[in-house]
């Protein structure tokens, strides 16, 4: 008789579970400044691209006489000049080279110019004026070989389909175009080279606009695209956004506890200064502000000390406790809150108002 064992296999399912599994919350304006601080901002690098492509296009169409023309100034300049020369010199070879750059950099200088610019411009649209050391840092890890990249993931296989997508669509489009153009391009050997040339620039320039469309169509949706991807690689797990929260609680709290700290020590140093006050001007609900006026040192009153709602409750109590004069000027309290600071004299247009507050005041009364 043979007897049949069962073997039981348990298989840890976790071994085939996603790497960011659990990831349910958005990511936190914390994460995502550490990211942008490592240089990793969404953004499409199609769209600069497809807009440069555009534009030098566009560019070397309009300026399309001046480029032939200047171009053709140059070949006869440099190949049909250098017959002239009788010898080569390395000095003469020299200036010859550094003429060649300088006139062909002027004939390109629109051209690329305007790419620069648009290219930049292509940038500043996706993710503004923002400036990353970590991106421009060396990174040693950045040439190591990272096998991890050629296995297929969401990202790798979306970039190839991309790609096979712009292929695909610039041979469409080529090969349109041409079949529209061809019978025109069999006979454009009776129209003389100026002709021909311009025949075929035209369709060139037809092919390259209708690409540069199309890349642009692609890249606005590429962007979209790393923008969704960077949002969801950001995600946190429950319990990292739970920390981060504590972690931003705790430093919340401690910026608090520093500024409560700085508010004590002003108001400390400030009230002391109240009981040398000769005068306290109040809006009766909201503002307090002592005054003092010294005419052998000051040129103006001087405000010793200002407050608002509760703050400046303490400074009525001890201004009574201290027997100071309590004037009520709604108006005067309210603008000197706000434009004079602590220990500063009062401008010139306080003046009138408040001498007619000083001049109510027996110590000054008895002065006069």
């Amino acid at each position: 008789m043979i007897e049949i064992l069962e073997v039981e296999y348990h298989i840890d399912l976790q071994l085939f579970a996603a790497e960011d599994e659990g990831r349910t919350e958005e990511g936190s304006e914390r994460r995502r400044r550490e990211e942008y601080d490592k240089g990793n901002i969404p953004k499409s690098q199609e769209l600069p691209a497809a807009l440069v492509l555009l534009a030098s296009v566009i560019t070397v169409y309009l300026l399309g006489n001046f480029l032939f023309t200047k171009s053709f100034e140059l070949f006869r300049k440099y190949f049909q000049g250098i017959v002239g020369y009788n010898r080569f010199a390395s000095e003469e070879m020299s200036k010859l080279f550094i003429s060649a750059i300088a006139d062909t950099l002027t004939l390109l200088f629109p051209v690329l110019g305007i790419s620069l610019i648009v290219a930049i411009a292509g940038n500043i649209v996706q993710v503004g004026f923002q400036f990353s050391s970590g991106a421009t840092g060396f990174k040693f890890e950045k040439i190591v070989p990272n096998f991890s990249r050629v296995i297929p993931s969401k990202q790798t296989l979306f970039n190839l389909s991309k790609s096979l997508a712009k292929i695909a669509l610039i041979g469409w489009v080529s090969y349109v175009i041409i079949s529209m153009d061809f019978y025109s391009v069999l006979i454009s050997g009776e129209l003389g080279i100026k002709g021909a040339f311009s025949l075929i620039a035209f369709s060139g320039l037809k092919i390259f606009i209708v690409v540069g469309i199309i890349l642009f169509i692609i890249s606005i949706y590429d962007y979209y695209y790393q923008k969704s991807e960077f949002e969801d690689s950001i995600k946190m797990t429950p319990s990292e956004a739970r920390q981060e929260l504590k972690e931003a609680e705790g430093d919340k709290t401690f910026v608090n506890r520093r500024r409560q700290m700085i508010q004590d020590m002003i108001r400390k140093g400030m009230l002391q200064k109240v009981p040398k006050a000769d005068v306290i001007v109040v809006n009766p609900t909201h503002y307090s502000i002592a005054l003092q006026y010294d005419p052998r040192i000051h040129n103006a009153p001087v405000v010793l000390a200002k407050g608002e709602d509760e703050l400046a409750l303490i400074i009525r109590r001890l201004a009574k406790k201290h027997e100071i004069p309590i004037v009520e000027d709604r108006v005067q309290a309210r603008l000197l809150y706000e434009e004079v600071e602590i220990d500063a004299e009062i401008p010139a247009k306080f003046f009138r108002a408040v001498s007619l507050i000083i001049s109510r005041l027996d110590k000054f009364r008895k002065v006069a």
